[in-house]
């Protein structure tokens, strides 16, 4: 007659068995060849501890980098704070972004303009010249001879028909 400590003992021999199945070392996936050129110092072709964890730290920097980024763009949008932002705030959050984005493109618009002049005016010292004459835009009519441009009294172009 079979004792009851005979089905204990295979129960267990099979827990151990899938423990150990589930436990065992997944084999490393590759590391992308972007990720070598970049970490790998002494090009041997794979990642050494330091290497992969200065991978790990840099990946660690950007998810934290990133979490900030989300987590002010929450403060600013997520106005009933629930900490998700639903389709009326995504939509305020997308307008002010795009706000945002105009308004430093305008900046460096204006920056390379104010350049463009300095370097205007320093060349005209150079030459000589002490009120050099302002430049005039081009007075060519487009190709079907319908449009040419014009300047207002502000001294904006426009287009005269």
């Amino acid at each position: 007659m079979p004792t009851p400590a005979l089905p204990l003992r295979l129960v267990a021999a099979g827990l151990l068995a899938a423990s150990t199945f589930l436990h065992a070392e997944t084999p490393a996936k590759p590391v992308p060849a972007s990720v070598l050129k970049r970490y790998d110092k002494n090009k041997n072709g794979t990642l050494e501890a330091a290497e992969a964890a200065k991978w790990e730290a840099d990946k660690a920097a950007v998810r934290a980098k990133r979490k900030g980024e989300r987590d002010a763009l929450l403060a600013k949008y997520d106005a009933n704070q629930d900490g998700r932002l639903d389709e009326a705030e995504a939509a305020e959050a997308k307008l002010g972004m795009e706000k945002e984005r105009a308004e430093r493109e305008g900046e460096k618009i204006m920056a390379r303009a104010a350049a463009e002049k300095a370097a205007q005016q320093a060349a005209a010292v150079d030459s000589g010249a002490k009120n050099p004459a302002p430049v005039a835009p081009s007075a060519a009519r487009s190709p079907d001879k319908t449009t040419a441009p014009a300047m207002t009294e502000g001294g904006d172009m426009m287009m005269m028909q």
